[in-house]
């Protein structure tokens, strides 16, 4: 069963060398992969391709400016740093 992974969704990294990473969708491919971005390592120029299956989804925290073109890192940094504290 696919996780429901939505564009603006925050989401946490499973797997990889980013496990344990807050993230947000910037888009979906297909079925087994999405978009990420975090502002930092990965900008929203040069977002992560994921598989769905190695993201987990934080449904409390929504980015609704995600289809907003003047988005910027510092944005999707500030809004993640946000999410990840109130978190603990």
């Amino acid at each position: 069963m696919k996780t429901e992974l939505v564009r603006g969704g925050v989401v946490r990294s499973m797997a990889g060398h980013d496990q344990g990473g807050l993230f947000v969708i910037l888009d979906t491919i297909d079925d087994d992969f999405v978009l990420i971005a975090d502002g930092r390592t990965r900008t929203l120029a040069k977002p992560k391709k994921k598989k769905r299956k190695h993201l987990k989804a934080i449904p409390a925290f929504r980015m609704e400016t995600i289809t907003n073109a003047q988005l910027l890192d510092a944005d999707v940094r500030k809004f993640l740093k946000a999410c990840g504290e109130n978190q603990r």
